[in-house]
C-alpha cells in the first residue's frame, strides 16, 4: 500500500452553542426562586454588576404588610372544585387580593414522576397512537423509576409492540437518566453511558457490565483478580458508582415539597383581564458606575494590562446578562399575555372553559421556536381567580382528531367528569354513564377515555365507590 499526502475538504453540519446561547436557555427555564439565586450569584462573581439604588431603598417590610392585609376580611374560595391548587383565592379578588391570598395561604406542590415524564412525552414530536402507548408504558413505571414489565404483556397486536419499543426507547432518554430501565445495573450502566467520554470512570463501567452480581456481594478482592487489577482501583470504581442513581424514580417519591411562587398574577377589573407580573421578588441590576468608567477610560488605550482587559470583559459580560435576563423576562410576559388571549374564557369562567391548545399554536403566535416555549413554560406558575396553575396547565389536547380551537380539550372534560363524581349519589354512576351524560353536553367520548381520565383524577370504579359508600 502506498502512502500519499494530500489536501481533503469536506463540509460538515455541526451546532456550536456559543456562551451567550448556553446562558440564555439556563435563564429561559429557571423558576423565580432559581432565577434569583443565579442573578444573585452573578453579583457576587462579576464587579460590574450591583443592585439598583432604587432597589435598595425601596426593600419592604414584609411583616408590616402582612399586617396591614390582616386587617382586611378574608376572601373565601368560591369553586374549589375547579382549581388546580387551592389557594383560597375567590373568583371575585381584586389583584390586591390576589397578592394578599397568597401571602396568607403559602401553597406547597409535589410534581409526581408520572406527571414529569407526561409532560416530557407531551412536549416530544409524536402522534397521538405513540403518545396514547408512551401513556400506557409511563403507566407501568414503578416507583423506583423501573419498566419491568414484557411489552407483548401490555400490548397485545403485533404493530403496537413494534410502536411501543421506539416510544420506550425515546422514554428511556427522559429526565431523570436511568429512567425506565428493567433494573438497578441498566439503570446505573445508561447513566455512566450518558455521560462524557472523558469523565467515565472506564473500571466502574466494566464492573456494572461484567461483574455485577460480585459487586453487589462487596466480592471486591475476586472482582479485582478477575480484571486484573489492584484492589485500590476497586475501591475508586465503587466511590465512582455510589455518586450514580439506582432508583431514579425515587427522587420524585422523596424529594421535598416544593413551594410555589407565582410568575404573573392575573385578575379580573371591570370586564377586563389585568395581566401583572410578579417582579418584586428580582433584584434590580444596574452596571457599577466607577467599574464602567474605568472600562470607558481603557478602551481608549492601545494596548491594555491584564487587570484592564479584566474590567472590560465584566463589563461585556453584566450588559451580556442584563439583556438576556431582559430577554427572558419580556418573552414569559409575551407567552402569558398569549395565554390570556386564547384561553380567554378560562379567566373569565374556569376550568371547564379551557380550550385545546398547542405549543405550536402559542410559538407562532409570539414568534419563538416550540422549543424555547416549552422552556418558557416549564415549572413557571400563573396565579388566577380559580386557583395557581402551571403554565404547562393551559396546554391541553383536544378530544377530537381535528385540533381545531372550538374541539373541547381533554382538560375541560376532566374538569366536567370531577364535577359529576363530585355531585354523585351513592357511588351509582358508571363509567358508560358518563359517557351518556358528557354526550347529552356535546361531547362525544369513549368509555375506556374516561376510565382513563377517572384513574389520573384518582377515582375509584362504581363497585368499590359503593363499598366505600
Amino acid at each position: 500500500m502506498k502512502l500519499t499526502q494530500g489536501l481533503n475538504l469536506q463540509l460538515k453540519q455541526k451546532l456550536a452553542l456559543s456562551q451567550e446561547m448556553l446562558l440564555s436557555l439556563e435563564l429561559i427555564q429557571l423558576p423565580l426562586m432559581e432565577l434569583k439565586e443565579r442573578i444573585e450569584k452573578e453579583i457576587l462573581e462579576n464587579p460590574a454588576l450591583e443592585l439598583s439604588e432604587k432597589k435598595k431603598t425601596e426593600e419592604q417590610d414584609y411583616d408590616k404588610i402582612e399586617k396591614e392585609f390582616l386587617k382586611e376580611e378574608n376572601s373565601s374560595f368560591l369553586d374549589s372544585s375547579s382549581a388546580d391548587i387551592n389557594t383560597g383565592v375567590s373568583p371575585t379578588s381584586t389583584g390586591l387580593e390576589l397578592k394578599k391570598d397568597y401571602l396568607e395561604n403559602v401553597v406547597s406542590y409535589k410534581e409526581s414522576l408520572a406527571d414529569h415524564l407526561i409532560w416530557q412525552l407531551q412536549v416530544q414530536n409524536l402522534n397521538d397512537e405513540e403518545k396514547r402507548i408512551g401513556m400506557d408504558i409511563i403507566s407501568q413505571i414503578d416507583s423506583d423509576g423501573f419498566f419491568k414489565t414484557n411489552l407483548d404483556e401490555v400490548f397485545i397486536k403485533e404493530n403496537e409492540v413494534a410502536i411501543a419499543k421506539d416510544v420506550l426507547e425515546i422514554i428511556q432518554l427522559f429526565d431523570p437518566p436511568g429512567i425506565a430501565s428493567k433494573n438497578i445495573q441498566e439503570a446505573l450502566l445508561f447513566q455512566l453511558e450518558s455521560m462524557k467520554k472523558e469523565e467515565i470512570n472506564q473500571t466502574a463501567y466494566l464492573i456494572l457490565k461484567e461483574h455485577f452480581e460480585l459487586m453487589v456481594a462487596r466480592k471486591d478482592n475476586e472482582i479485582a483478580k478477575r480484571m486484573k487489577i489492584s484492589p485500590g482501583e476497586v475501591a475508586k470504581a465503587f466511590e465512582f458508582i455510589s455518586g450514580l442513581n439506582p432508583y431514579p424514580g425515587r427522587i420524585y417519591s422523596l424529594s421535598a415539597t416544593k413551594y410555589v411562587l407565582p410568575d404573573a398574577y392575573i385578575y379580573k377589573q371591570d370586564d377586563s383581564l389585568i395581566v401583572e407580573m410578579n417582579e418584586d421578588v428580582l433584584p434590580e441590576l444596574t452596571i457599577n458606575r466607577y467599574v464602567e468608567k474605568i472600562a470607558k477610560e481603557t478602551d481608549r488605550k492601545k494596548k491594555m494590562s491584564q487587570d484592564e482587559k479584566y474590567i472590560v470583559n465584566k463589563i461585556k459580560s453584566a450588559k451580556q446578562f442584563m439583556s438576556l435576563l431582559n430577554y427572558r423576562n419580556s418573552s414569559l410576559f409575551k407567552l402569558v399575555l398569549i395565554l390570556v388571549k386564547m384561553q380567554n374564557d378560562f379567566f373569565f369562567k374556569g376550568p371547564m372553559s379551557i380550550k385545546p391548545l398547542t405549543m405550536k399554536d402559542v410559538a407562532s403566535e409570539i414568534g419563538l421556536s416550540e422549543s424555547t416555549i416549552s422552556r418558557l413554560a416549564s415549572s413557571k406558575y400563573i396565579q388566577t381567580e380559580w386557583g395557581i396553575h402551571e403554565i404547562k396547565y393551559f396546554f391541553s389536547n383536544s378530544i377530537n382528531k381535528t385540533g381545531s380551537q372550538s374541539d373541547t380539550s381533554s382538560e375541560s372534560v376532566r374538569e366536567m367528569i370531577k364535577e359529576i363524581f363530585d355531585n354523585e349519589q351513592k357511588g351509582k354512576i358508571s363509567d358508560q354513564k358518563i359517557v351518556e351524560i358528557l354526550e347529552n353536553k356535546g361531547v362525544k367520548i369513549a368509555r375506556r377515555t374516561v376510565a382513563k381520565y377517572r384513574k389520573m383524577l384518582n377515582i375509584l370504579p362504581s363497585h368499590h365507590r359503593k363499598q366505600l359508600k
